[in-house]
């Protein structure tokens, strides 16, 4: 009981400090680390970030992705996104390769990976290499707590960043006896490693989410208030899942 009760105290510290990507029209999630070797599905994201005064272009995110598990802690994942801010665009082609190397023991609560990242975006905008860190903490009474850190390298343009951006995300849900899951989640941006600037000018946002079954598909419907300068006000989100 007690290690428990230190295991929920690490991890609610971890969620108060750790979290990611804080883009307008956010269709990012706060992943696990577990692997399903009989996992092919795919999945249909839509976010909208309404436009924060009289005039501002609301901005829609589409993405579309399948994965497929090569076995118990590999899994691949191909992502397709557009934007529409204004007029509808592509805006990025991404590969995913997920290593979930430390599964979750019959007897305890922690499970831990790591998910490499290769993007391609539109036009002369830089391209992305990413490594996230994730991890998940399965607790009592359908308690589901997970923290990532992420590190981004851009590349291939005169406009890329020079240095690593750090990101994180973290989650805290709960699964209720009707099937349901809410909780809580939460996205930071910080900007370049060793110049992070002042809070208020980073991005970070937090809101609930609630996720269930129905006809077959899983759905997950999400509200994120930007909680700085750097974010914007509102942002919705909406996704299916369905496997095959």
């Amino acid at each position: 009981m007690k290690l428990k009760f230190n295991v929920m105290l690490i991890a609610l510290t971890t969620l108060s400090l750790f979290s990611s990507q804080l883009l307008a029209a956010n269709t990012s999630g706060v992943h696990g680390p577990n692997v399903d070797a009989d996992d092919r599905s795919a999945q249909l994201r839509l976010a909208l970030s309404p436009g924060d005064e009289d005039g501002d272009t609301d901005n829609w995110g589409y993405r579309f992705h399948y994965q497929h598990a090569l076995n118990d802690r590999i899994r691949v994942r191909g992502i397709l996104q557009y934007r529409d801010r204004g007029s509808f665009q592509y805006e990025y082609l991404r590969a995913e390769l997920l290593y979930n190397f430390k599964k979750q023991a019959d007897d305890g609560i922690w499970s831990s990976g790591v998910r490499f990242d290769i993007r391609q975006r539109r036009s002369d905008n830089p391209e992305e290499f990413a490594i996230n860190w994730t991890n998940q903490w399965s607790l009592s009474n359908g308690i589901r707590i997970r923290g990532i850190l992420i590190g981004a390298w851009q590349f291939g343009s005169d406009r890329a960043a020079s240095g690593t951006e750090i990101e994180t995300r973290a989650s805290i849900s709960k699964k209720l006896d009707n099937g349901l899951r809410v909780g809580v989640e939460m996205f930071n941006e910080y900007g370049e490693l060793g110049e992070f600037g002042s809070f208020n000018n980073q991005s970070h946002q937090i809101g609930p989410m609630v996720g269930g079954t129905i006809a077959g598909f899983k759905y997950e419907f999400r509200y994120l208030a930007g909680v700085t300068n750097g974010t914007r006000d509102h942002n919705f989100g909406l996704r299916f899942d369905k496997s095959f």
